[in-house]
């Protein structure tokens, strides 16, 4: 069988980080992994690649057809299907992602013939052999209009095998995340053993927590290339054993890279040496959820931590030279006020890259349901992208918080000093990636601060 694995592109209407990084199709590489002589795999990373999907499916004309996204790639997702049903009707079409995995309902369509819903890595060599052999259709996979029964979901398997990498190497050069590049991605851990009731890592593996064995990670350092590696564990730092047994393995086999990673606030504040010894071996970036900087929203998210922790985390790593990519979530209580004095705040400690996330409460996740204060449609799925607004804002209107919210970006993120700092720090190629991403970022929240002021003034009483 031929197989082509597909990243479809995102949709303009999406707001994000991909004007500001393209990485690997992991996902997708681990899968390439997976197929074996006679079958033949081939990865197009449309994000990268010229010409239209019609155009790479009738160059391939694929016996099966896989596609992978986010909640926010459900209609393209759906849209390449049906493509592939009208021009090549016996491509049997399978999709699959974190978001299929928690809502499978969103991608059951007439054009999809199977969803993959868990443990993809031993769910997709079997169903190839249903389809080759006609054996039985392996668990965690749905067919058209079967409905997932969590009585039956298997448990999570965080088996993986080692990548193949050589179905992107045309494109290795250009993967990025902000001023990490050429970056290559690895997965040491599946899910997160903390319980912040917003996220939707935890819904992916219902809450488990599994690790891959440190040794498979070290061997799949060594073969790669790339110096930037990001480790997108959904929290790197959750165990100081672990981190302890990774950083001897990194120094006595002498695997010298420049690390991006994910870790919580207050494990960086309690564990100060052992983040310098991080640094030491390679640490350069560490994207932090701080999530708030005030005591009652965190209470009400459940993340475990508060706002001394997250100060001493923001000096610890100051002091420590390791940059802090600051992620925040804005509730739409914020007033005028509170934009101002998050600002304050942000600049004081140092952080000069933030991620601002209105309040979002993604399908699946323990947030409760926010009923009529729910302004973003359920089927707009290409705007649950954590950073238009969700929910209704209760003490300014929408279009004002859109400006608060461009105004804190513009505050944070072109303050002179740091923009002095840049001139030194990175060549000038990865500065004017940088401010060609921030500014489409900005011109899609002004398009949005302007649509909402547009509906304002036709409907005064809102």
């Amino acid at each position: 069988m031929r197989i082509m694995l597909v990243r479809p592109r995102s949709s303009p209407e999406t707001i994000g980080l991909q004007h500001l990084m393209l990485v690997e199709p992991l996902e997708l590489e681990v899968l390439c992994a997976l197929v074996h002589p006679p079958d033949e795999v081939v990865l197009v990373d449309l994000v990268m690649e010229k010409g239209s999907f019609r155009q790479h499916l009738m160059r391939v004309r694929p016996d099966v057809l896989g596609l992978t996204g986010y909640i926010t790639h459900v209609p393209v997702m759906l849209e390449h299907c049906r493509e592939a049903k009208g021009l090549l009707p016996r491509t049997v079409t399978v999709v699959g992602g974190v978001h299929c995995e928690v809502c499978p309902d969103d991608l059951d369509d007439p054009s999809v013939d199977f969803r993959v819903i868990r443990n993809a890595t031993r769910t997709f060599p079997g169903l190839l052999e249903h389809l080759r052999t006609s054996h039985p259709l392996p668990a965690g996979v749905l067919t058209r209009g079967e409905r997932l029964e969590a009585a039956r979901l298997l448990a999570l398997d965080s088996w993986m095998p080692q990548p193949d990498r050589s179905q992107t190497e045309r494109h290795r050069h250009r993967y990025h995340y902000i001023f990490h590049q050429p970056v290559a991605l690895i997965k040491t851990a599946f899910g997160c053993p903390h319980t912040c009731r917003f996220c939707f890592c935890r819904a992916i593996t219902g809450g488990s927590y599994q690790v891959r064995p440190l040794e498979e990670v070290f061997d799949e350092l060594a073969e790669l290339r790339e110096e930037n590696v990001y480790i997108v564990d959904d929290d790197f730092l959750a165990s100081r054993n672990r981190l302890e047994a990774f950083l001897q393995g990194v120094e006595v086999r002498g695997l010298r890279k420049q690390y991006l990673i994910y870790g919580r606030a207050d494990f960086i504040a309690a564990n100060p040496r052992l983040m310098e010894q991080f640094r030491n071996l390679g640490l350069r970036t560490v994207i932090v959820g701080f999530e708030s900087f005030f005591e009652p929203e965190l209470r009400s998210y459940h993340k475990g931590s508060g706002v001394e922790v997250n100060h001493r985390a923001m000096e610890t790593l100051n002091r420590l030279g390791i940059d802090c990519y600051a992620t925040l979530i804005v509730p739409p209580d914020w007033d005028h006020h509170r934009f101002r004095e998050c600002g304050r705040i942000l600049t004081r400690l140092g952080i000069h890259y933030v991620n601002l996330q209105p309040l979002t409460p993604l399908p699946g996740t323990d947030w409760p349901d926010p009923g009529e204060s729910l302004i973003l449609g359920r089927e707009n799925f290409t705007e649950w992208d954590l950073a238009h607004v969700a929910l209704r804002p209760s003490r300014m209107s929408l279009s004002e918080f859109y400006r608060h919210l461009i105004a804190l970006y513009d505050r944070v993120l072109f303050q002179p000093r740091v923009l002095l700092s840049y001139l030194r720090q990175y060549r000038p190629v990865q500065l004017w990636r940088m401010a060609v991403g921030a500014s489409r970022v900005r011109r899609q929240y002004m398009e949005k601060m302007r649509e909402a002021a547009s509906g304002e003034k036709r409907s005064p009483g809102s």
